[in-house]
């Protein structure tokens, strides 16, 4: 394989088995490289963990699933550090190449997955999403993704980084192979359509207007009734993105303190600097943020019950260039977050989709009630074009 993009680690091929026929039959697999595969290590990203891990002799519950349903495994991706990043880069193994624009960031921490579809290099990519990082490098390579609702699929042989926010799914260049992937993976087919999608005014006051413009007008292009509410929770969005973060912080501490404390000079200055500030959270702050999740996944039950769908940018912002320095990156982070995180902490289904035609080829979602992830693709194959 020609692999200029850097979305592979550079592993010796060992032979993993597909069944000859089955939905997935013909489809080629990156899997990130969180996921136990027999005959090969699982790094993680990181150099430390790569020289202890082993060849591993079993293979992860999900990826034997997409095998058995005929998916021909093409290799481990790269993947940001311990998974814990937003940007795509990684000190030890380098950043992947976005192919759609070589100068920007291809996003993470599933970055080589996304970038191996994105190439024409496998036709699913398997990835995780703790805080967007399937969403938001679907977004930039202009890819489908989606993150299924928590708990949903199988996450045995997964590597964790925040374990009540960890959730696997995947890339695709189009909505068809990303159906075929939910039926594989046990997600039943249903004929709901949502009573209507809504707009969230402060979510939207906050991108540019033409951009928000051209979301509106697609919807309405395609017949979905549209209604407008003033916000998506009584808390706004920088509270949401706080409480999230908090618990991020405090789990991905938990799940790599060991690591941290073996070794601390083996991880990157900036993902070191994150694993400390959950380390510093007080038993209260942690608190407050776990009040914050269940009252806000009260408020999206409520918000859902009438069978509705929120749409929203993928993005906050545009992404930046891969040379930009520490605080771009952080910026960038950070404004995405706010949007991100409302799937985290609700645990709700999220499907990411670029819509041709509007300013910029930008990507949009869906938001839906949990276990509402085929309603979401059936609202996303009216709004899709290509």
């Amino acid at each position: 394989m020609d692999d200029r993009w850097n979305a592979f680690m550079p592993y010796p091929d060992a032979n993993v088995g597909h069944a000859a026929t089955g939905p997935l039959s013909g489809l080629r697999l990156a899997v990130k490289d969180l996921f136990d595969v027999a005959g090969y290590p699982t790094a993680a990203g990181n150099a430390m963990l790569l020289a202890t891990s082993g060849i591993k002799t079993s293979t992860a519950s999900l990826v034997q699933t997409l095998l058995d349903a005929g998916a021909r495994f093409v290799g481990k991706t790269n993947t940001d550090e311990l998974a814990y990043s937003l940007i795509g880069g990684n000190i030890h193994f380098g950043m992947p190449i976005n192919p759609s624009d070589p100068e920007l960031i291809p996003g993470g921490s599933s970055s080589g997955s996304a970038v191996a579809v994105a190439a024409g290099l496998a036709d699913i990519g398997l990835g995780t999403d703790t805080s967007g990082s399937i969403r938001l490098p679907a977004a930039i390579n202009g890819l489908v993704g989606w993150r299924p609702t928590y708990g949903s699929l199988d996450n045995g042989g997964l590597r964790p980084l925040a374990p009540s926010l960890d959730v696997p799914g995947f890339m695709t260049r189009s909505l068809e192979p990303m159906a075929a992937l939910m039926s594989a993976v046990g997600i039943s087919a249903a004929d709901d359509r949502p009573s209507s999608v809504l707009i969230v005014e402060d979510i939207f006051d906050t991108i540019e207007e033409d951009a928000a413009d051209g979301m509106i007008a697609r919807l309405r292009s395609a017949a979905i009734p549209v209604r407008e509410v003033g916000s998506i929770s009584s808390f706004n969005l920088d509270e949401l993105a706080l409480a999230f973060v908090t618990i991020l912080q405090k789990e991905a501490w938990e799940s790599n303190r060991s690591i941290f404390e073996r070794s601390p000079q083996a991880i990157a200055p900036d993902i070191t600097a994150r694993l400390l500030s959950g380390s510093r959270l007080g038993i209260g702050e942690v608190r407050e943020a776990r009040r914050i999740r269940e009252h806000f996944s009260r408020e999206i039950d409520r918000l859902f019950r009438n069978d509705v769908v929120v749409v929203l940018p993928t993005l906050a912002t545009s992404p930046p260039k891969r040379d930009a320095g520490p605080q771009s990156f952080a910026a960038f982070r950070s404004a995405c977050i706010k949007f991100l995180c409302l799937s985290g902490l609700s645990g709700c289904p999220q499907l990411t989709f670029p819509l041709a035609n509007c300013d910029g080829n930008s990507s949009s979602s869906l938001l839906g009630a949990r276990s509402a992830d085929r309603m979401l693709m059936a609202v996303g194959k009216r709004l899709h074009i290509g």
